[in-house]
C-alpha cells in the first residue's frame, strides 16, 4: 500500500522528532516533562541549567526535549523571571561536522535575540577554537546587556555525533563540550542536550559535561508503559475498529503490540502516520489496513520494499551505491548513519530518482546548513533493524570491502613472486567471490584484476578437462553397476544394501564421484551406508567450493536418513552432524542465502527428532531450539515466506510437545499458540504432516482453554482445527481425515452449546446427524461413525431441552439410543464424557416431562458408574433432585471443566452455601453466562447472594 502524504493534518511525525510547533500532538509524556521541568529549574537555580536526556535509540528523547520541554519553557509557573525563551538548536549534522561554528551561528541568528552580531562571526569562531574562556567572557556581557526577563536555550539533539566525528580532532571535540559547561554555568544559558545511552561511558572523556550533569542534571528517558502508548496513539480524537471474536480493538491491539516491542516508539509513529493517512471513507482506522501496512513490526519492511520495487533496475544498483555512503560501522560492529553532502550523492539522475522516492516516504531525511550546504541522512536509527533490505546491502558491502582488502593484499604477493599459480584463485567459494568484486567495479587495483582474470582463465581450463574425464567415468560405473547388481541379486542384505546405496548416488556429485572411483565406487555402495559415511568422513575434500560443500552435506543428510530409517540413531546423528558442519560453513559463506538457512533449519530437526525417537528428550529439546533460531532466520530474511513461517511453526509444536510432556502448561500453550500463528500465516506452503501438526495444536490449546474456563478462546481453537481438518480432507482424501473432521465438528457443537449458542450447535450437530448417517449406510458397523451419529442425535435433545421442546427431545433421544444405547457403548472410554452427560439429558427430560418412574430408571444408570468422569454428571443429576451427595469436584478456584463449574454452582446454590457460591461466581467466565442454565440461573443467584449476605451481617 502507498500512502498518500499530506503536509498539514497529520498528527503522527514518522521518523522525525516532534518539535515545539507539533508539542500539541506530543501525547503520553506529561510525567517525564514534569519531572524534566523540576529538574531544569533545581539545576537553574544553582547557576547550572542544564539537562541531560539519556535513553535508549527509539526512546524518544529528541521529540521529548523538543515537543515536550522546550515547548513547555515558556509556559512553566517554574520560571517565572524569564518571560521568554530564544531556541539555538545544533542540528546532529551539525555536530558530526563543525560543532563550534554551528554553535556561534546560531548564537548569532536568535530571532530577536542576538548573542554575536555578524560581522564577529569568523572572529568569535577563531576567539571559541583557541581561547574557549575568553569567549564564554565575551558571551556573558552581550548577555548582561539584554532584557533579563529573556534568555536563550541550546538544544543539542545526538550528542553521541560528537563522539562518532572522527574527522573531528578529540581537542576541538573538549573545546566545543568545555563551551557548552561554560554557556550554562558562566552565563546561565540553558543547555539541553540528548545522549544515546551505549555511548553514556563517553562522558568520562569530558569531566565538564560529567561535572555539569550531576545533582539532577540527567534524566533517563524509559520506554513507555501501556497507559502512555495508549496517549501516543491517539493524541487527536480517532475512530479504531472494534476487535471481534475476543481479539481487542485496533488501538487496545497497536498498544499492546508496541509495549513487546523494544526501541519500537519511532515504527509506532511512522505505523500510525500511515494508518491516519489510510482511514477509510467513513474515518475509521481498521484492521485490513493495519495488516496491509505490515503491522507495527513489518510496516517499515513493506513500505520501503514496495519503495525499492518501484525503482528501475539501473537505480536499484544505485540504491546499493547510496546507502553505502548513508551509514557506517563503528568499533563495536554496529551501523551509525551519516550525513552525506547531496552534490556528492547525486552523480546521476538516477541517484536523485532514488533520494527523491525515499525521502518521499520519509526514511531519508534531507537538511539545508548555515551555508546553504544541502545534507542527505537515513531518518532514523531504529531503520537497521527493521530495514531488512538496508541491512543486507550494507552488510555485504562491508564482507566485499573486507574480501577486496584480503585479495588486494594476496594480489600483491601474486606480483611479487613472479605470479606463481599457486596464489590463484581456486575454483568454488574464493573464484566466485573475485568474479563478484570485478562485476561489482568500484577501485580495483590493476595487480587485482589481472590475478582474477588469470584465475578465471585457469578454472575454465580446468573445468573442460574435469568433464571430459567425467564421461570417461560414467561409462565405467554404468557397466560395472550393471555386471554388479546381475551377479548380487540373489542375496537379499546386498540388495538391501544397493538400495541404500541408490539413494545416495543423485548425491554423489563431483568431488565425491572421484573419491569413491578411487576405491571401487560399486563396493563402496554396497557395503552400505556405514562404509560410505566412514570413507566420506576420512577423505581430504580437494574442492572447497560451495556446490562442492553442498553436495557433501546433501550426501550426508541422505546417509542419515538411511541410518534413521533403521533405527541406528547414533549413526544417524553423526551423519547429520556431519551435514550440519558443512552447512554451518555456507551460512557463514552465504549470510542472505534463504536455502542455505533452509537446509540447516532441517538439519537440525531432524538431528532433534533422531534424539526424540533415542528417548533423550533433553538433548533434542536443545536441537528445537537450535533449528527455532533457523527459522527465526529464515522468517528475518523473507518475511512474507510460507515456507519460512511453516518452519517456524513446526519448530513451536516440537517444543510445546516436550513442554506438555513434562507437564509445562503454561510454556506448552504457548509454543502451541505460535506454532498454530505461524501456521495461519504459511498454510499456502503447509505439507501433509505440519497440517496435521497443525491440527493437533490447534486440538491442545482447545482442550487447555477449556480446561482454564476460557471457553471463546476454545472455541477460536477448535474452528482453526476445523479449517485444517477441512484442508487435509480436502488436500488428501481418506476416511481417517473425514472422520477426523467430523470429531472436530462434534467438539464445536459442544463449545457451541456450553456458550448458550443453540442454533450454531443446532446447525453442526444436524450435518453431523446427517454426514454419520450415511457413512453408516456406507460402511454399515463402522463404530466410531455410529458413536458420532448417536451423539449428535443426542446433542440435538440437549438443545431441545434447554429450548423447552420435550416433544423433539424425546424423539432425539430415543434415535439415539436406537443406534446405539448404554450397553453398547460402555466399552469405549473415548466416549464416557458423552455417555455420562447423555444419560444426564435423558434423566432431566424425564423430569421435565414428569415422568418420576422413567427418571429415576435413567438416574440409576448413571449413579451405579464408578467412573470419576462420571462425577460431575451424578452432581447435576443430584441437583435435579436436590439432595446431597458426597461428590468432591475439586476447590472452587482449580475447577478444571465447565460443566463441573455449573454442578458446584448449582449445587452451592441448594444448599445455600454463601462461601462457595460467592467464590464461584466470582471464576466464572463472563462469556460462560451465556450458556443456557447459567444464563436462567444468574438473576436468582445474584438475589441469593445478597440475602445470604444480609442473613449473616
Amino acid at each position: 500500500m502507498q500512502p498518500q502524504h499530506t503536509e498539514t493534518g497529520n498528527p503522527f511525525v514518522g521518523l522525525n522528532a516532534f518539535t515545539e510547533q507539533q508539542g500539541t500532538f506530543f501525547k503520553g509524556r506529561d510525567e517525564f516533562i514534569t519531572h524534566a521541568l523540576q529538574r531544569l529549574s533545581k539545576k537553574a537555580q544553582e547557576h547550572q541549567p542544564f539537562l541531560l536526556l539519556l535513553g535508549n535509540h527509539g526512546a524518544g528523547k529528541s521529540s521529548l526535549l523538543r515537543a515536550g520541554i522546550l515547548a513547555n519553557l515558556n509556559h512553566s509557573p517554574l520560571f517565572p523571571d524569564i518571560q521568554q525563551f530564544h531556541a539555538v538548536h545544533l542540528h546532529p549534522c551539525d555536530i558530526g561536522n563543525d560543532p563550534i561554528r554551528a554553535l556561534v551561528l546560531g548564537l548569532t541568528q536568535l530571532q530577536d535575540y542576538s548573542l554575536i552580531d555578524e560581522p564577529s562571526v569568523e572572529t568569535m569562531l577563531k576567539l571559541g577554537k583557541e581561547q574557549p574562556s575568553a569567549f564564554i567572557e565575551k558571551i556573558k556581557q552581550a548577555k548582561a546587556t539584554l532584557p533579563r526577563d529573556q534568555n536563550a536555550v541550546i538544544t543539542v539533539r545526538q550528542l553521541e555525533r560528537l563522539f562518532l566525528n572522527e574527522s573531528l580532532g578529540e581537542q576541538e571535540k573538549h573545546v566545543f563540550a568545555d563551551l557548552l559547561v561554560g554557556l550554562s554555568s558562566q552565563c546561565g544559558i540553558f543547555v539541553l542536550a540528548s545522549l544515546r545511552s551505549d555511548f553514556y561511558h563517553r562522558l568520562s572523556d569530558f569531566p565538564g559535561l560529567l561535572w555539569l550533569k550531576q545533582h539532577g542534571g540527567q534524566l533517563d528517558v524509559l520506554p513507555p508503559d501501556i497507559a502512555q502508548i495508549r496517549q501516543m496513539i491517539a493524541p487527536v480524537p480517532l475512530r479504531f475498529e472494534e476487535g471481534k471474536d475476543g481479539q481487542p480493538a485496533l488501538d487496545e491491539f497497536i498498544a499492546q503490540r508496541t509495549q513487546s516491542l523494544p526501541n519500537s516508539l519511532p515504527a509506532l509513529q511512522y505505523l500510525m502516520q500511515h494508518l491516519y493517512d489510510n482511514q477509510s471513507q467513513n474515518g475509521l482506522v481498521n484492521y485490513s489496513t493495519y495488516r496491509k501496512l505490515g503491522g507495527i513490526d513489518r510496516v517499515i519492511a513493506k513500505i520501503t520494499e514496495q519503495a525499492y520495487e518501484s525503482l528501475e533496475r539501473p537505480s536499484k544498483r544505485t540504491f546499493n551505491r547510496l546507502v553505502n555512503r548513508l551509514a557506517a560501522m563503528n568499533k563495536n560492529g554496529n551501523y551509525e548513519r551519516i550525513w552525506a553532502k547531496r552534490e556528492e550523492l547525486l552523480s546521476s539522475s538516477r541517484a536523485q530518482q532514488v533520494i527523491d522516492t525515499f525521502t518521499k516516504i520519509g526514511v531519508f531525511s534531507q537538511y539545508t546548513d548555515n551555508n546553504q550546504q544541502v545534507y542527505i541522512s537515513l531518518s532514523h536509527d531504529c531503520l537497521f533493524e527493521y530495514w531488512p533490505r538496508l541491512l543486507e546491502t550494507l552488510d555485504s558491502h562491508q564482507k566485499l570491502q573486507l574480501l577486496k582488502q584480503t585479495l588486494e593484499v594476496q594480489a600483491s604477493e601474486w606480483k611479487s613472486s613472479t605470479r606463481p599459480s599457486t596464489f590463484l584463485l581456486p575454483s568454488g567459494k574464493a573464484l566466485d567471490e573475485g568474479k563478484l568484486i570485478l562485476k561489482q567495479g568500484g577501485m580495483l587495483s590493476k595487480q587485482l584484476r589481472s590475478l582474477i582474470h588469470a584465475s578465471i582463465k585457469r578454472a575454465r581450463l580446468q573445468r573442460r578437462l574435469w568433464l571430459s574425464g567425467l564421461v570417461v567415468l560414467l561409462l565405467l560405473f554404468g557397466f560395472t553397476l550393471n555386471n554388479a547388481y546381475n551377479a548380487k541379486l540373489a542375496k537379499k542384505q546386498a540388495e538391501d544394501d544397493l538400495i541404500e546405496s541408490h539413494k545416495l548416488i543423485e548425491f554423489l556429485i563431483d568431488d565425491e564421484s572421484v573419491k569413491l572411483e578411487e576405491i571401487g565406487r560399486l563396493d563402496v555402495m554396497q557395503a552400505g551406508a556405514k562404509r560410505t559415511f566412514d570413507y566420506l568422513s576420512n577423505a581430504q575434500d580437494a574442492d572447497d567450493s560451495t556446490a562442492a560443500k553442498q553436495s557433501r552435506s546433501q550426501t550426508f543428510f541422505q546417509i542419515g536418513q538411511v541410518f534413521l530409517q533403521s533405527k541406528k540413531y547414533n549413526d544417524a546423528i553423526e551423519a547429520f552432524e556431519k551435514a550440519r558442519e558443512f552447512n554451518d560453513e555456507l551460512v557463514g559463506i552465504h549470510p542472505n542465502g534463504f536455502d542455505y538457512h533452509l537446509a540447516l533449519a532441517q538439519i537440525n530437526y531432524w538431528i532433534g527428532m533422531t534424539h526424540m525417537r533415542a528417548q533423550d528428550v533433553g538433548t533434542a529439546e536443545q536441537y528445537f531450539l537450535f533449528y527455532q533460531k533457523n527459522a527465526f532466520d529464515l522468517v528475518e530474511l523473507q518475511p512474507d515466506n510460507a515456507v519460512a513461517k511453516m518452519e517456524l511453526s513446526r519448530a513451536y509444536y516440537h517444543l510445546a510437545n516436550i513442554a506438555s510432556e513434562r507437564g509445562q502448561m503454561e510454556s506448552a500453550a504457548q509454543s502451541y499458540f505460535e506454532a498454530v500463528k505461524f501456521a495461519e500465516k504459511g498454510k499456502s506452503a503447509a505439507s501433509q504432516k505440519a497440517l496435521e501438526n497443525s491440527a493437533s495444536a490447534y486440538n491442545w490449546l482447545a482442550n487447555k482453554y477449556k480446561s482454564d474456563l476460557k471457553i471463546t478462546e476454545a472455541l477460536e481453537m477448535i474452528k482453526g482445527e476445523e479449517r485444517v481438518r477441512a484442508r487435509l480432507l480436502k488436500s488428501y482424501g481418506g476416511e481417517d481425515y473425514r472422520l477426523q473432521a467430523a470429531l472436530t465438528q462434534w467438539s464445536l457443537a459442544q463449545t457451541h452449546i456450553l456458550l448458550g449458542q443453540r442454533k450454531q450447535a443446532q446447525n453442526v450437530l444436524t450435518d453431523l446427524t446427517v454426514k454419520s448417517g450415511a457413512m453408516i449406510d456406507k460402511f454399515g458397523a463402522e463404530i466410531q461413525w455410529r458413536y458420532l451419529n448417536s451423539f449428535s442425535l443426542a446433542g440435538l435433545a440437549y438443545v431441545a431441552i434447554q429450548s423447552a421442546n420435550l416433544d423433539s427431545a424425546s424423539e432425539f433421544m430415543q434415535q439415539s439410543y436406537a443406534i446405539l444405547n448404554d450397553v453398547q457403548t460402555s466399552t469405549d472410554p473415548l466416549w464416557a464424557e458423552a455417555i455420562y452427560e447423555r444419560q444426564y439429558w435423558y434423566a432431566r427430560m424425564f423430569q421435565q416431562q414428569q415422568k418420576s418412574f422413567a427418571f429415576n430408571t435413567a438416574l440409576a444408570r448413571l449413579n451405579k458408574t464408578t467412573d470419576t468422569i462420571a462425577d460431575k454428571w451424578k452432581k447435576r443429576a443430584a441437583n435435579l433432585q436436590q439432595i446431597s451427595v458426597d461428590i468432591d469436584l475439586g476447590e472452587a478456584d482449580m475447577i478444571s471443566h465447565p460443566q463441573a463449574l455449573i454442578a458446584d454452582l448449582e449445587y452451592a446454590s441448594i444448599h445455600n452455601d454463601l462461601q462457595r457460591l460467592t467464590m464461584l461466581w466470582q471464576i466464572v467466565p463472563q462469556e460462560m453466562w451465556k450458556n443456557t442454565d447459567l444464563e436462567n440461573m444468574r438473576p436468582k443467584l445474584r438475589q441469593q447472594i445478597q440475602e445470604l449476605k444480609e442473613q449473616q451481617s
